[in-house]
């Protein structure tokens, strides 16, 4: 705790990150946060098993959460992460610039074994990594699964399921998501 509040006063005074109270950030060594950054209250980014990297001037809000799960995670610039949104970067997870993530949003890069012989719980996880592209909008409470490509300009609608790439600057919506038209 103390750590995380010297990291905190070190990160305002150095490039105006603000991390308010109730911030939980594991594996500070392999965190780092662009200026003019704000993580609020009660978020989580945790680095303890791979790296998050966050851009200049992005937002996570509470009870956001942040894991590199052993791969590493990327925001770009001016990104933000609505709350109780989850990334988990254990197959890698680049979301680029300008992008916007629901509330309750999953961005999952890892997906269970799922062989009939032996228990799911025991077989190894399939990693993959998902890129987003800049200026994406992923509405409340969408799933993206690993894998997947989002393009530049996509939106994705409020509870869609993402099984399979979305081209630039088209409206995907529905379970499975499905092209609603161009942008």
């Amino acid at each position: 705790m103390l750590r995380t509040w010297l990291f905190a006063i070190q990160q305002r005074l150095r490039t105006g990150v603000r991390i308010e109270a109730g911030v939980q950030l594991k594996g500070l060594r392999n965190i780092t946060i662009g200026s003019r950054s704000k993580l609020h209250r009660f978020c989580t980014v945790d680095a303890g098993r791979g790296t998050v990297s966050i851009g200049q001037g992005c937002t996570l809000n509470r009870y956001a959460m942040l894991q590199s799960g052993g791969g590493s995670l990327s925001l770009g610039d001016r990104v933000e992460i609505n709350n109780y949104a989850i990334v988990n970067g254990a197959g890698g997870v680049r979301i680029g610039n300008d992008t916007l993530i629901g509330p309750g949003v999953k961005i999952i890069s890892y997906e269970h074994g799922i062989e009939p012989d032996s228990l799911i719980r025991v077989q190894s996880n399939q990693v993959r990594a998902i890129a987003i592209g800049n200026g994406v909008w992923i509405g409340a409470n969408a799933v993206v699964l690993a894998g997947i490509e989002i393009g530049d300009g996509a939106v994705i609608g409020a509870g869609a399921v993402v099984t399979h790439d979305v081209p630039a600057n088209e409206i995907w919506i529905g379970v499975p998501a499905k092209k609603l038209r161009s942008r």
